[in-house]
């Protein structure tokens, strides 16, 4: 088309043709012109914008052989992986990229900034928009993680950190809508904490589990209170195990999934099950087992080290990913099938350590 038609088309008929466009085109269109790049974050075309093209969506890996703050990347779309490692400049302006990517949701970042003061840094990479955050308290020691951008909010997010102290673990919740911190102190402290395995959001709380016994607590979010327990042992039959309980949600449909390792006495892991909440909040409903082949090779690869193990959500899929191994094993919620993904080739033959997962899916949306 001819440019200077593009040019003298009214904007609420130029926001028409493009809302039907796919995420990647628009990523593509950004880059041509500063028309474009500035009609995309506009607020009139980011409230209209829907559009019935498939959205892409990556998971990101960080691992000590790329180097400091770089990212192999697997496109989801095209089942492949890209390339080249991705530098964090392709999210940050360059006079912050040494900072460190900790969590993900719905397309948006959260890194921490090295710089003084100590602070989080979240940011939309596609509307380029950042905010700091500073820390509540210095030091701000974390033993878990999590943002949440709820879908009943409007474009707003929050983030949950549970902190340890000397007699008791203190938690803190950022509202993005308020800018603030607030402080609660932690009256469950069996709750599992680690790094990598963050919360899972469904409805208005955010949920953990607990270990000895195995359950799921809720912390609503908005009442800044914890839920009852849901009991896993029960899941359980006689004779058997739980060696180990991982959480996931599909925020979207607000779906909570339970994945339970199960092992016969004190062996290794036998099965793994994974089974989805009801619409009522109280039973658990047995979605699908692992088949026994792929069950053998992930119980060598943890072998009794689960504390490594976590579980992120990704377009349909439960991902199983270890600190310690390459490969992410994936159950499609869906079709009900298993699978491997395959290994980066940008990785090296050998490395036992140091692999980190995010799960990226980009949003116009979601305001930062």
């Amino acid at each position: 088309m001819d440019p200077r038609i593009w040019n003298t088309l009214p904007e609420d008929i130029l926001y028409r043709i493009l809302s039907v466009a796919s995420l990647e085109t628009l990523l593509i269109l950004r880059s041509t012109c500063k028309r474009f790049n500035s009609l995309f974050l506009s607020p009139a075309f980011l409230s209209n914008y829907k559009s019935s093209q498939p959205s892409p969506s990556f998971l990101l890996l960080s691992h000590p052989h790329f180097g400091r703050n770089r990212f192999a990347v697997y496109d989801t779309l095209r089942r492949r992986w890209r390339n080249r490692s991705l530098p964090i400049s392709a999210f940050l302006p360059r006079y912050i990229a040494s900072s460190t990517l900790l969590a993900s949701s719905k397309g948006i970042l959260c890194f921490s900034l090295p710089a003084s003061p100590v602070s989080f840094l979240v940011c939309n990479f596609l509307t380029k928009s950042t905010r700091i955050i500073k820390f509540p308290n210095h030091p701000f020691p974390i033993d878990s993680l999590t943002l949440v951008v709820p879908t009943r909010s409007s474009g707003g997010y929050k983030i949950f950190a549970l902190c340890p102290s000397i007699s008791f673990r203190q938690g803190f919740v950022y509202d993005s809508a308020s800018r603030r911190w607030h402080q609660f102190d932690d009256i469950t402290p069996n709750i599992k904490t680690n790094t990598r395995q963050e919360g899972v959001i469904h409805g208005d709380s955010l949920y953990f589990y607990t270990v000895e016994p195995y359950s799921i607590v809720g912390y609503d979010l908005e009442q800044r209170r914890w839920n009852r327990a849901l009991s896993v042992g029960e899941l359980i039959a006689g004779g058997s195990r739980v060696s180990f309980v991982r959480l996931v949600g599909d925020a979207g449909e607000q779906k909570m999934y339970l994945i339970c390792g199960i092992a016969m006495g004190y062996g290794t892991v036998s099965e793994v099950k994974v089974w989805e909440l009801d619409d009522a909040g109280r039973k658990w409903v047995e979605q699908g087992s692992m088949p026994a082949e792929m069950c053998r090779k992930f119980a060598a690869v943890c072998y009794h080290n689960y504390q490594h193990l976590y579980c992120l959500w990704h377009g349909g899929m439960i991902c199983l990913c270890c600190n310690t191994w390459p490969e992410v094993l994936w159950f499609d919620v869906a079709a009900r099938e298993w699978g491997w993904l395959p290994k980066c080739p940008l990785l090296p033959e050998k490395g036992n350590f140091g692999f980190n997962w995010f799960s990226v899916v980009p949003d116009l949306n979601t305001l930062v």
